[in-house]
């Protein structure tokens, strides 16, 4: 689910972006394409009523809506069992890989 997050946070960056490139529309074609349908139907909802699908936890808030989140659906969202909505807004949430956790900052995997 990790994977799912990353192309729909990547997707609503692309599309909300002010600036066109030419190789946009490509890839928000391919991201969409590696999105289950599900998913991107409930943020295409979203974005027909000017809202944007997904919104980033950032200390254990949502960012589209402000409210603060319960710890153990943050932890859902870290561990990406499966997609979370925010139970205010309706808007996915994602998690930053550098995102604190519970007020805990996960530490950086080193390699050896």
């Amino acid at each position: 689910m990790k994977e799912i997050m990353k192309y729909l946070f990547e997707l609503q960056t692309l599309e909300f972006e002010t600036t066109i490139h030419p190789d946009t529309e490509d890839r928000i074609a391919e991201l969409r394409a590696k999105i289950p349908a599900p998913i991107l139907a409930h943020y295409d909802r979203l974005g027909d009523q000017g809202k944007k699908g997904v919104a980033v936890l950032r200390n254990q808030t949502c960012s589209g809506c402000h409210m603060r989140v319960p710890v153990a659906v943050v932890l859902e969202v870290k561990h990406a069992q499966d997609v979370c909505l925010c139970d205010n807004c309706r808007r996915y949430l994602y998690l930053p890989a550098d995102a604190e956790v519970a007020g805990h900052k996960e530490p950086a995997l080193q390699e050896s």
